[in-house]
């Protein structure tokens, strides 16, 4: 300054900001009834984080709900904008097993009942029943009173078709 004396101002320049935590969640897979899947971040949370499975739409939930089948970039995001990143897939819908085909042995004088034979979709994790409740690995059902059934098929998944006999 004019009088010879110099002013002196101290300035502090913070540290960087740290990027949060990466996101470790949870999937909820579709299923044969829901076709879409929900995501949830587990850590980290709380005030100051937001969320994004596309990393543009940052939204303050961690649950992302109705989400189609896919791989999602899930971002956290806190307060001074730093973001980190993972990967997260949802699995494609599980599709039906094939509708029952069958060989029906139909009752007779001497045998009085019926037998089905389900020559169609067969193999392992697939699971038979002509009531719709009660399921059997076999392929056969035996001692069967005249009637019409319908044959329901169950894949591991828990999907199901069902046809007429």
């Amino acid at each position: 300054n004019a009088t010879g004396c110099a002013v002196t101002a101290t300035i502090t320049i913070n540290s960087v900001p740290g990027a949060p935590a990466v996101a470790t969640y949870t999937l909820t897979q579709p299923s044969c009834t829901t076709p879409t899947g929900t995501i949830t971040i587990n850590t980290p949370t709380g005030t100051g984080l937001t969320y994004s499975i596309n990393g543009t739409t940052f939204q303050a939930s961690n649950i992302f709900t109705g989400v189609a089948p896919g791989t999602y970039t899930i971002s956290v995001r806190n307060a001074a904008g730093c973001t980190s990143t993972t990967t997260a897939t949802l699995n494609a819908v599980p599709s039906a097993p094939a509708a029952a085909t069958a060989t029906v042995t139909q009752p007779t004088c001497a045998t009085p009942t019926g037998t089905i034979v389900i020559t169609a979709p067969t193999g392992t994790g697939l699971e038979y029943s002509i009531n719709g409740t009660t399921f059997q690995t076999s392929t056969t059902f035996a001692g069967l009173a005249p009637n019409t059934y319908t044959i329901t098929v169950r894949n591991s998944a828990g999907c199901t078709s069902t046809a007429s006999v």
